[in-house]
């Protein structure tokens, strides 16, 4: 960022949209005016004439690009709707909803099923989820016939008390629980369904 940086509160103006586009933190009034939507610190990069602010606080709501922990809450026929449990590094993070499009026999994950997921876009507040990727995937799995736990064994997903075996897209941190805790500090085994 480049050009003057200075405090702003919600509601001040820094500046018109003649002037300058507007990132992630403003919105534009009936005058043109672009005015900040929170707290933080404005910066102008003068070169592509954008004025972009840096929050003072980070908000508990995920953005593109987080990694989330999210609970399998409902099942369709080409989506899996999630309640988003906690995202990476934040301590507090209120309940959103997230969908993840089923692409694969791999993708058969159950209602109450826990994923590591990556956040892809935010469409009016659903949140499309990705597990593409090596961390990425089922953290804790169920039967969907007994409900137990499922094991880990060699690319396989194993019932020890039906003898069920399943294929599913598998994070590295399956049952890690310890790992789990610390990614994800705002996700408690209360909020676990």
């Amino acid at each position: 960022m480049v050009g003057e940086k200075r405090l702003v509160l919600p509601g001040d103006r820094v500046g018109v949209i003649e002037e300058f586009v507007h990132k992630e933190g403003f919105w534009a009034n009936r005058n043109g005016e672009i005015v900040a939507k929170r707290a933080g610190f404005v910066g102008y990069e003068l070169r592509r004439h954008e004025v972009m602010l840096k929050p003072l606080k980070r908000d508990a709501r995920p953005s593109p690009g987080d990694t989330v922990l999210a609970a399998v809450r409902e099942l369709q026929d080409r989506v899996m709707w999630c309640d988003i449990l906690g995202v990476a590094g934040l301590k507090k993070v209120l309940r959103y909803s997230g969908a993840i499009l089923r692409t694969s026999k791999l993708l058969d994950y159950n209602v109450g099923d826990l994923v590591i997921a990556r956040v892809v876009d935010d469409t009016f507040g659903t949140f499309t989820l990705s597990v593409e990727g090596k961390e990425l995937g089922l953290v804790l799995g169920f039967c969907d016939v007994c409900g137990k736990t499922l094991v880990d064994r060699v690319n396989l997903l194993h019932c020890n008390l039906c003898r069920r075996t399943y294929r599913k897209k598998v994070s590295t941190y399956y049952r890690n629980f310890g790992k789990l805790l610390f990614m994800f500090p705002a996700a408690t085994l209360t909020q676990v369904p």
